[in-house]
């Protein structure tokens, strides 16, 4: 192991700062107490702000990973008796189906392959042939490959329609290009970790009007992730469990921190210079990225693994030299690995990467 702190190039958990790990020990607190009221009132206030949602979206904050966001959202925005268009071209694109099925809740999916960006065309077909549909569902960053969906486009085929957009944004939010604002999405699901560089175990859901008024429509299919109780709740400062109130400081300093180093523009920027800097690399040594370079992420690649290199071996050889790469999922993962630069990262590590892929290699093979 280097003697330098291990860097995770992993989807999330991601790398955080000392000021936010500091933040951990602002000491303990009863979340019933008026400081827990103030600390959740500011996130609830800057989460908006910082993506550019500001005046359009009302921030809800839930104890637990993104997956918790995404399964509230859903459940959340759909009517008994109505169903659920989900766009599906990859892992997290069938979670969400997953999450329908769990809850008794009837889709329609709309497939494509996974090296490809979902259809629009094929939305808004969805669309006339379920008008009867409450929500359309789909992942902005799909982290299974890399890939990019064309929210915005999607988003023009929802509206107009009865039908709430509900984008699972977790790790896109602050690091694609993409202006949430654009893609005329009702609910917009988030977490503390990833982009916004917080810990992992608090998420979060940015609900527009239409679907505040949705939300009190809906069935209560869940105790714990029942959208209208945390909105009825965190309107007056109270949150109806309790909350991990240490990752709530950490998400207050991070979103300080992005604000002072420059908020949207520059946090997006900076993902795209690393991007940049790694996928030189990676041509350099002959890796091949299996996502078409207009489709790509700013921080996922999915590369092919190295003639006779396993993902196993090229994983302890790297841990040995200070970074922790991903396997690939589903049907991807015999064949392919991950390297996502996400989070807190020194950039000398990242032009470190070259020398460490390679010699990981090496050893990998011997």
């Amino acid at each position: 192991m280097m003697d330098e702190e291990l860097i995770l190039l992993n989807p999330g958990p991601a790398c955080t700062s000392k000021r936010v790990k500091d933040a951990l020990l602002r000491g303990d607190l009863c979340h019933r107490e008026p400081e827990f009221t103030e600390l959740l009132s500011r996130i609830r206030e800057a989460l908006p702000r910082v993506l550019n949602l500001g005046g359009t979206h009302e921030a809800l904050l839930v104890t637990g990973s993104g997956t918790a966001a995404m399964e509230m959202a859903v459940i959340s925005s759909v009517r008994e008796g109505r169903g659920v268009i989900i766009v599906n071209n990859g892992v997290y694109g069938d979670r969400m189906i997953k999450i329908a099925k769990a809850h008794g809740i009837p889709f329609h999916e709309v497939r494509s392959d996974w090296t490809v960006p979902a259809d629009p065309a094929a939305v808004r077909a969805a669309l006339a042939r379920h008008p009867d549909v409450d929500a359309v569902v789909c992942v902005h960053h799909e982290t299974t490959t890399g890939l990019i969906n064309p929210i915005k486009e999607i988003g023009e085929a929802v509206a107009g329609h009865g039908a709430l957009f509900v984008i699972d944004a977790i790790s896109g939010t602050a690091i694609e290009d993409q202006d949430l604002a654009e893609a005329q999405a009702d609910v917009i699901c988030g977490t503390a970790n990833k982009g916004l560089h917080g810990q992992p175990g608090m998420s979060f859901i940015l609900c527009g009007d239409r679907s505040i008024e949705r939300l009190q429509e809906v069935p209560e299919r869940s105790l714990y992730l029942n959208a209208a109780g945390y909105l009825k709740g965190q309107r007056k400062g109270d949150v109806p469990f309790t909350p991990a109130v240490q990752v709530c400081y950490a998400l207050d300093e991070a979103l300080a921190e992005f604000e002072e180093a420059g908020g949207f523009a520059a946090r997006t920027r900076l993902y795209r210079e690393r991007a940049a800097l790694v996928r030189g690399q990676f041509a350099r040594l002959g890796l091949k990225v299996l996502v078409d370079e207009q489709f790509r992420s700013n921080t996922v690649t999915m590369l092919h693994l190295p003639e006779s290199v396993t993902y196993d071996a090229l994983h302890d050889e790297l841990k040995k030299r200070g970074y922790v790469v991903y396997a690939g999922q589903g049907q991807l993962s015999k064949d392919f690995f991950r390297i996502c630069t996400m989070g807190e990262i020194p950039w000398h590590r990242l032009e470190a990467l070259e020398d460490a892929l390679r010699e990981s290699i090496e050893a990998a093979r011997g």
